[in-house]
């Protein structure tokens, strides 16, 4: 492993978002819509009840349609939330009508309402990210939320839930494998407009 694994990071995730911000208005529409047709084909919106999504924010792929066919299917569905204070596991709160709206501080809109549980609750994470790679490592902003949120999965040796699936375009691909710590969470699959991938652990 490389010795500076954080200078590794920053500058992948700078050089990883470039490629995502080089899409064009076309290919940003029509993956949004290919990932949704992969997700059902693959059979993971039927399989899963509890399904926790995330709305897209600034380059990332649209998730609107994935998540609306998620809702139209009549499943549980949980937005994350950030903690109060300095800490770092997130929340999740089930979509409701007549739920609130606010701005996080990094100006993703979050849902709330009365019905919130933290990720081991969950059956299906699909999940935000800068870079993923061939063993289901992944870069993401570099808050370390989803990573303290799922640090009870490297506890379990048999049963594991959530299942987790990153969710990019394909163009975020890094071949090999990513600069990563102890306590970094892999990916159980990847959802791109190419398809589903799984990686194979579990």
């Amino acid at each position: 492993m490389p010795r500076n694994v954080h200078m590794d990071k920053t500058q992948l995730r700078s050089q990883l978002q470039r490629r995502r911000r080089a899409l064009s208005a076309s290919q940003r529409t029509q993956a949004a819509r290919q990932i949704v047709r992969h997700a059902l084909r693959a059979g993971l919106l039927r399989r899963y009840q509890h399904v926790g999504a995330y709305l897209p924010h600034g380059a990332e792929i649209n998730t609107l349609p994935l998540l609306n066919r998620v809702l139209s299917l009549g499943k549980q569905t949980y937005l994350p939330m950030l903690p109060f204070g300095r800490g770092k596991k997130l929340w999740f709160n089930r979509l409701e009508a007549g739920n609130r709206w606010t701005y996080n501080r990094f100006g993703i809109a979050e849902n709330h309402g009365r019905k919130t549980v933290r990720a081991q609750h969950l059956d299906l994470v699909f999940m935000p990210l800068v870079g993923y790679d061939d063993f289901g490592y992944r870069i993401g902003m570099g808050g370390g939320y989803y990573d303290a949120s799922l640090a009870f999965l490297l506890q379990r040796q048999r049963w594991r839930r959530p299942y987790l699936v990153g969710v990019a375009f394909a163009c975020q691909h890094v071949a090999g494998k990513l600069p990563h710590d102890p306590w970094d969470i892999p990916l159980n699959a990847i959802l791109t407009e190419q398809g589903l991938h799984r990686f194979g652990r579990f």
